[in-house]
């Protein structure tokens, strides 16, 4: 499994303020433009994983729209809570996602 939210992909919390999530993302691509080796890889929950460009310009983008940005941020606490117990697939519906952290619907 691949998990790309964008929270994920930017390694920031998410509760990261829009300036925050600016700062990390042009810092990033920033990085991978001089060849920095240490930004190809992200560590999530989940394990390691490949990151490029444009992934970084996506969950920048992504995360611009407020609604966009709840949505993953909600994702991003269920997933990195119920990740060790249980498969998760992130591609379920927000109502899914609720069922295997264990709340009771939305």
């Amino acid at each position: 499994m691949n998990p790309e939210n964008p929270y994920f992909i930017l390694e920031i919390d998410a509760t990261a303020a829009p300036g925050e999530i600016e700062r990390a993302g042009r810092k990033l691509l920033g990085l991978l433009d001089v060849g920095s080796e240490k930004v190809v890889k992200y560590t999530c929950s989940f394990g390691t994983f490949d990151r490029d460009a444009t992934m970084i310009r996506e969950a920048m983008s992504e995360l611009r729209d407020p609604k966009k940005r709840a949505r993953h941020a909600l994702l991003a606490s269920l997933l990195g809570a119920s990740a060790a117990s249980s498969e998760v697939d992130i591609d379920a519906p927000l109502a899914d996602a609720f069922a295997l952290a264990g709340y009771p619907g939305l």
